[in-house]
Protein backbone atom coordinates (compact mmCIF):
# COMPACT_ATOMS: atom_id res chain seq x y z
CA UNK A 1 0.00 0.00 0.00
CA UNK A 2 1.91 3.35 -0.90
CA UNK A 3 0.75 6.42 1.16
CA UNK A 4 -1.50 8.90 0.03
CA UNK A 5 -0.77 12.34 -0.11
CA UNK A 6 -2.64 14.00 3.15
CA UNK A 7 -3.68 17.48 2.02
CA UNK A 8 -2.82 20.82 3.94
CA UNK A 9 -6.49 21.33 5.13
CA UNK A 10 -6.23 17.33 6.97
CA UNK A 11 -6.25 17.84 10.71
CA UNK A 12 -3.80 15.46 12.28
CA UNK A 13 -4.32 14.44 16.16
CA UNK A 14 -2.51 16.77 19.30
CA UNK A 15 0.18 15.68 20.70
CA UNK A 16 -0.31 13.86 23.86
CA UNK A 17 -3.30 12.76 22.84
CA UNK A 18 -4.49 8.53 23.09
CA UNK A 19 -5.27 8.80 18.84
CA UNK A 20 -1.70 10.98 18.61
CA UNK A 21 0.63 7.65 20.63
CA UNK A 22 -1.47 5.08 18.88
CA UNK A 23 -0.83 6.57 15.50
CA UNK A 24 2.65 6.35 16.30
CA UNK A 25 2.36 2.50 16.66
CA UNK A 26 0.82 2.46 13.18
CA UNK A 27 3.34 0.93 10.04
CA UNK A 28 4.46 4.43 8.54
CA UNK A 29 3.33 3.13 5.14
CA UNK A 30 -0.32 2.71 6.97
CA UNK A 31 -0.11 5.83 9.18
CA UNK A 32 -1.63 8.38 6.51
CA UNK A 33 -4.49 6.62 5.42
CA UNK A 34 -5.44 6.23 9.05
CA UNK A 35 -4.73 9.76 9.87
CA UNK A 36 -7.32 10.27 6.84
CA UNK A 37 -9.89 8.19 8.14
CA UNK A 38 -9.41 9.97 11.76
CA UNK A 39 -9.94 13.69 10.11
CA UNK A 40 -13.02 12.26 8.13
CA UNK A 41 -14.87 10.39 11.30
CA UNK A 42 -13.92 13.86 13.57
CA UNK A 43 -15.25 15.98 11.20
CA UNK A 44 -18.34 14.61 10.66
CA UNK A 45 -19.00 13.50 14.26
CA UNK A 46 -18.38 17.72 14.83
CA UNK A 47 -21.75 18.48 13.18
CA UNK A 48 -23.50 17.26 16.51
CA UNK A 49 -21.40 19.66 18.95
CA UNK A 50 -20.51 22.34 16.90
CA UNK A 51 -23.96 22.66 14.50
CA UNK A 52 -26.88 24.38 16.92
CA UNK A 53 -29.59 24.87 14.23
CA UNK A 54 -31.00 21.19 13.37
CA UNK A 55 -31.57 22.42 9.59
CA UNK A 56 -28.36 23.21 9.27
CA UNK A 57 -26.74 20.29 10.44
CA UNK A 58 -29.43 18.05 8.57
CA UNK A 59 -28.19 19.97 5.00
CA UNK A 60 -24.44 19.43 6.35
CA UNK A 61 -24.91 15.56 6.80
CA UNK A 62 -26.54 15.35 3.37
CA UNK A 63 -23.43 16.88 2.11
CA UNK A 64 -21.46 14.47 3.69
CA UNK A 65 -23.86 11.13 2.78
CA UNK A 66 -24.02 12.28 -1.10
CA UNK A 67 -19.63 13.00 -0.77
CA UNK A 68 -19.18 9.70 0.40
CA UNK A 69 -21.61 7.95 -2.28
CA UNK A 70 -19.38 10.29 -4.49
CA UNK A 71 -16.50 7.81 -4.24
CA UNK A 72 -17.63 4.92 -6.12
CA UNK A 73 -17.03 7.59 -8.86
CA UNK A 74 -13.94 9.17 -7.65
CA UNK A 75 -16.30 12.57 -8.04
CA UNK A 76 -15.60 13.59 -4.39
CA UNK A 77 -15.13 17.21 -3.64
CA UNK A 78 -13.42 16.90 -0.28
CA UNK A 79 -10.02 16.35 -0.58
CA UNK A 80 -9.02 14.44 2.71
CA UNK A 81 -12.31 12.54 1.87
CA UNK A 82 -11.28 12.07 -1.97
CA UNK A 83 -7.73 10.63 -0.48
CA UNK A 84 -9.23 8.53 1.73
CA UNK A 85 -11.42 7.25 -1.04
CA UNK A 86 -8.40 5.67 -2.67
CA UNK A 87 -6.96 4.27 0.32
CA UNK A 88 -10.18 2.51 0.17
CA UNK A 89 -10.01 1.38 -3.20
CA UNK A 90 -6.33 -0.06 -2.80
CA UNK A 91 -8.08 -1.99 0.58
CA UNK A 92 -10.76 -3.25 -1.59
CA UNK A 93 -13.32 -1.09 0.78
CA UNK A 94 -16.27 0.10 -0.22
CA UNK A 95 -17.56 3.69 0.41
CA UNK A 96 -20.47 2.35 1.99
CA UNK A 97 -18.49 0.92 4.60
CA UNK A 98 -18.11 4.67 5.85
CA UNK A 99 -22.27 5.57 6.37
CA UNK A 100 -21.97 4.39 9.51
CA UNK A 101 -20.88 7.57 10.56
CA UNK A 102 -24.13 9.52 8.53
CA UNK A 103 -26.32 7.10 10.87
CA UNK A 104 -24.80 7.70 14.34
CA UNK A 105 -25.05 11.86 13.94
CA UNK A 106 -28.41 11.35 12.50
CA UNK A 107 -29.08 9.71 15.26
CA UNK A 108 -27.59 12.29 18.20
CA UNK A 109 -30.06 14.65 15.87
CA UNK A 110 -33.16 13.08 16.23
CA UNK A 111 -32.00 11.59 20.19
CA UNK A 112 -30.50 12.55 23.45
CA UNK A 113 -31.75 9.66 25.64
CA UNK A 114 -30.99 5.77 24.97
CA UNK A 115 -33.70 3.39 26.16
CA UNK A 116 -31.76 0.55 27.09
CA UNK A 117 -27.95 -1.04 26.75
CA UNK A 118 -28.86 -2.60 23.04
CA UNK A 119 -29.92 0.50 21.77
CA UNK A 120 -26.62 2.18 22.98
CA UNK A 121 -24.60 -0.49 21.63
CA UNK A 122 -26.29 0.05 18.38
CA UNK A 123 -25.68 3.43 17.88
CA UNK A 124 -21.84 2.88 19.22
CA UNK A 125 -21.51 0.28 16.58
CA UNK A 126 -22.34 2.43 13.96
CA UNK A 127 -19.79 5.13 14.55
CA UNK A 128 -16.87 4.39 16.00
CA UNK A 129 -17.28 0.70 15.80
CA UNK A 130 -17.49 0.93 12.13
CA UNK A 131 -14.78 3.54 12.08
CA UNK A 132 -12.16 0.81 13.85
CA UNK A 133 -13.36 -1.58 11.92
CA UNK A 134 -12.11 0.28 9.04
CA UNK A 135 -8.85 0.98 10.56
CA UNK A 136 -8.62 -2.62 10.67
CA UNK A 137 -8.55 -3.20 6.99
CA UNK A 138 -6.68 -0.10 6.36
CA UNK A 139 -4.03 -1.88 8.50
CA UNK A 140 -4.17 -4.91 6.26
CA UNK A 141 -6.30 -7.23 8.52
CA UNK A 142 -8.95 -9.38 6.32
CA UNK A 143 -10.15 -11.92 8.49
CA UNK A 144 -13.34 -11.42 9.37
CA UNK A 145 -13.07 -12.43 13.28
CA UNK A 146 -10.08 -9.58 13.34
CA UNK A 147 -12.43 -6.70 11.81
CA UNK A 148 -15.17 -7.90 13.76
CA UNK A 149 -12.93 -7.80 16.80
CA UNK A 150 -11.63 -4.07 16.12
CA UNK A 151 -15.43 -3.23 15.46
CA UNK A 152 -16.29 -4.16 18.99
CA UNK A 153 -13.20 -2.29 20.37
CA UNK A 154 -14.87 0.71 18.70
CA UNK A 155 -17.97 0.44 20.81
CA UNK A 156 -15.79 -0.35 23.93
CA UNK A 157 -14.16 3.42 23.11
CA UNK A 158 -17.31 5.16 22.60
CA UNK A 159 -18.52 3.44 25.80
CA UNK A 160 -15.85 4.43 27.87
CA UNK A 161 -16.23 8.06 26.18
CA UNK A 162 -19.46 8.28 27.73
CA UNK A 163 -18.36 7.76 30.89
CA UNK A 164 -15.46 9.79 31.20
CA UNK A 165 -17.46 13.02 29.33
CA UNK A 166 -20.91 12.36 31.24
CA UNK A 167 -20.56 15.56 32.96
CA UNK A 168 -19.76 17.79 29.89
CA UNK A 169 -22.66 15.48 28.27
CA UNK A 170 -25.10 15.87 30.79
CA UNK A 171 -24.80 19.86 30.89
CA UNK A 172 -25.53 19.51 27.10
CA UNK A 173 -28.93 17.65 27.94
CA UNK A 174 -27.23 14.45 26.77
CA UNK A 175 -27.13 11.27 28.37
CA UNK A 176 -25.26 8.96 26.64
CA UNK A 177 -25.94 5.67 29.35
CA UNK A 178 -29.38 3.41 29.18
CA UNK A 179 -32.30 4.35 30.72
CA UNK A 180 -33.59 1.07 31.72
CA UNK A 181 -30.07 1.71 33.73
CA UNK A 182 -30.87 4.66 35.61
CA UNK A 183 -33.99 3.30 36.44
CA UNK A 184 -32.69 -0.22 37.99
CA UNK A 185 -30.26 1.98 40.32
CA UNK A 186 -33.59 4.85 40.71
CA UNK A 187 -31.25 7.30 39.08
CA UNK A 188 -32.77 10.39 36.55
CA UNK A 189 -31.80 12.93 34.18
CA UNK A 190 -31.96 15.62 36.64
CA UNK A 191 -29.81 13.64 39.28
CA UNK A 192 -26.67 13.47 37.24
CA UNK A 193 -27.17 17.57 36.12
CA UNK A 194 -26.78 17.95 40.05
CA UNK A 195 -23.13 17.15 39.18
CA UNK A 196 -23.04 15.53 42.94
CA UNK A 197 -22.27 11.39 42.53
CA UNK A 198 -24.89 10.36 45.22
CA UNK A 199 -24.52 6.38 46.13
CA UNK A 200 -26.93 5.39 43.88
CA UNK A 201 -24.99 7.21 40.70
CA UNK A 202 -21.96 5.49 42.00
CA UNK A 203 -23.66 1.91 41.54
CA UNK A 204 -24.78 3.10 38.31
CA UNK A 205 -21.24 3.99 37.18
CA UNK A 206 -19.51 1.10 38.98
CA UNK A 207 -21.93 -0.91 36.29
CA UNK A 208 -21.44 0.80 33.72
CA UNK A 209 -17.85 1.05 34.02
CA UNK A 210 -17.49 -2.89 34.61
CA UNK A 211 -19.39 -3.25 31.27
CA UNK A 212 -17.15 -0.98 29.19
CA UNK A 213 -13.89 -2.49 30.83
CA UNK A 214 -14.97 -6.15 30.07
CA UNK A 215 -16.25 -5.11 26.17
CA UNK A 216 -12.13 -3.32 26.15
CA UNK A 217 -10.54 -6.57 27.40
CA UNK A 218 -12.93 -8.83 25.17
CA UNK A 219 -12.03 -7.04 22.14
CA UNK A 220 -8.20 -6.73 22.93
CA UNK A 221 -8.57 -10.89 23.37
CA UNK A 222 -10.10 -11.24 20.13
CA UNK A 223 -7.01 -9.30 18.43
CA UNK A 224 -4.02 -11.26 20.41
CA UNK A 225 -3.92 -14.03 17.61
CA UNK A 226 -3.09 -11.39 14.64
CA UNK A 227 0.68 -9.70 14.17
CA UNK A 228 1.27 -6.90 16.42
CA UNK A 229 2.56 -4.97 13.45
CA UNK A 230 -1.75 -4.82 11.88
CA UNK A 231 -2.95 -4.52 15.54
CA UNK A 232 -1.07 -2.21 17.59
CA UNK A 233 -2.76 0.96 16.93
CA UNK A 234 -5.87 -0.89 17.85
CA UNK A 235 -4.31 -2.11 21.15
CA UNK A 236 -2.73 0.63 21.87
CA UNK A 237 -5.93 2.59 21.77
CA UNK A 238 -8.00 -0.18 24.19
CA UNK A 239 -5.22 -0.08 26.41
CA UNK A 240 -5.06 3.62 27.22
CA UNK A 241 -8.99 3.25 27.56
CA UNK A 242 -8.96 0.38 30.59
CA UNK A 243 -6.33 2.36 32.01
CA UNK A 244 -8.70 5.61 32.12
CA UNK A 245 -11.59 3.82 33.26
CA UNK A 246 -9.25 2.55 36.03
CA UNK A 247 -8.06 6.21 36.83
CA UNK A 248 -12.09 6.73 36.78
CA UNK A 249 -12.84 4.33 39.63
CA UNK A 250 -9.88 5.25 41.83
CA UNK A 251 -11.24 8.77 41.51
CA UNK A 252 -14.30 7.48 42.97
CA UNK A 253 -16.42 7.75 39.53
CA UNK A 254 -16.06 12.01 39.89
CA UNK A 255 -16.53 12.13 36.01
CA UNK A 256 -19.67 14.68 36.85
CA UNK A 257 -17.66 17.33 37.76
CA UNK A 258 -14.53 16.94 36.66
CA UNK A 259 -12.14 15.52 33.76
CA UNK A 260 -10.45 12.54 34.10
CA UNK A 261 -7.35 12.02 32.09
CA UNK A 262 -3.63 10.27 32.03
CA UNK A 263 -0.52 12.04 31.34
CA UNK A 264 1.07 12.04 27.77
CA UNK A 265 3.89 9.96 29.34
CA UNK A 266 1.58 7.91 31.00
CA UNK A 267 -0.09 7.07 27.57
CA UNK A 268 3.42 7.18 25.66
CA UNK A 269 4.22 4.29 27.90
CA UNK A 270 1.34 2.19 27.44
CA UNK A 271 0.69 2.49 24.05
CA UNK A 272 4.73 1.10 23.50
CA UNK A 273 4.01 -1.72 26.17
CA UNK A 274 0.46 -2.53 25.40
CA UNK A 275 1.10 -5.09 22.86
CA UNK A 276 3.64 -6.98 25.27
CA UNK A 277 0.55 -6.87 27.50
CA UNK A 278 -1.40 -9.29 25.81
CA UNK A 279 0.90 -11.81 26.13
CA UNK A 280 1.23 -12.11 29.79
Amino acid sequence: MHPPQIPDSCAKPPPGSSTYYALQRCPPARRAALTLLLDVHVRVRSIVTTVSDPGVAQAKLAWWHAQMLALDQDQAEHPCLRALGRCFRDQGLRPQALLGLIESVDIDLRQNRWMDRAALVHYCRAGSGQTLRNAAALLGLTARPALDAAEELGVALKLTSHIRHLGRDVAQDRVYLPLDALQRHGVKAVDLQQRLVSPPIRALLQEQTALARAALSTARGALAPYPAAQTAPLLALGAISEALLIEIERADFAVLHQRISLTPLRKLWISRTSTLRRRT
